[in-house]
């Protein structure tokens, strides 16, 4: 929604990108999946990595949703947009980082579980799906 004021941030493109950001990232980690599901690894099981990478790979996940929130928290205090798309982008990147993980466990394991750190990621994204209410509420604009 563009508003007559040139000094108001279009909202709707902004969420336009965080849609666009949160796809991309989603294609990613899924890429990363199919990455692994076509490359074939001999199996050098070792437990302790395998159960050590999946959770490390619950870090960033659970992490993202706190600096998230603190970030979005600080955007509506001070009314600043770009903080509503730097928390999504930093949720979107933790999340992220657990698929790597589990790509990592992957190639240095040949481990059967390491789809749960995608899995992880995958929940973790899905969780983080954009909200236009949060940059709404970052602006002096208030829609009606």
């Amino acid at each position: 929604m563009k508003t007559t004021d040139s000094g108001q941030p279009d909202i709707d493109a902004r969420y336009r990108t965080l849609l666009i950001l949160w796809f991309a990232i989603c294609m990613s980690a899924l890429m990363f999946l199919v990455l692994s599901r076509l490359t074939p690894i001999a199996a050098a099981e070792n437990q302790k990595l395998t159960v050590l990478l999946n959770s490390l790979g619950a870090v960033p996940v659970a992490l993202s949703f706190l600096l998230k929130q603190r970030a979005l928290a600080k955007s509506i205090g001070t009314q600043q947009l770009d903080l509503v798309q730097s928390a999504y982008v930093l949720s979107f990147a933790l999340c992220e980082s657990s698929a790597l993980l589990g790509l990592l466990n992957h190639f240095l394991t040949g481990s059967r579980y390491y789809y749960f750190a995608f899995l992880i990621a995958g929940v973790g994204l899905l969780l983080h799906f954009p909200q236009k209410q949060n940059l709404v509420n970052a602006s002096s604009y208030q829609q009606l």
